[in-house]
């Protein structure tokens, strides 16, 4: 499942809202679900299981107009089939770096 507006979050301080798509088993850490230094973000989150949630995913969050960070073979083929113009990361660390940019 998405995590949605679970962990959402975005600053209204004038910068472009950032989203991070991540395949959800990179977004884990050991038996959580969801990485501490994900949960800690400010940005709205997805840990998509399918290639079809990562499209729907990618999808409404480009609707929404944010800027989209990508990692992982699921979440980083769904944005080339989507069209979605995405930022792909290595790994958690490099997600959270990309939308800190």
């Amino acid at each position: 499942m998405a995590l949605g507006g679970l962990l959402a979050g975005h600053s209204d301080a004038g910068s472009s809202r950032a989203a991070l798509v991540i395949d959800a088993a990179a977004g884990r850490d050991g038996r959580e679900l969801v990485d501490s230094r994900l949960r800690d973000s400010d940005v709205q989150i997805r840990l998509p299981r399918t290639d079809g949630e990562a499209r729907t995913d990618l999808r409404y969050l480009a609707a929404q107009d944010y800027r989209v960070v990508v990692s992982g073979p699921i979440a980083s083929a769904a944005a080339r089939a989507t069209g979605v113009s995405a930022v792909r990361a290595p790994g958690v660390t490099g997600a959270l770096a990309a939308v800190s940019r």
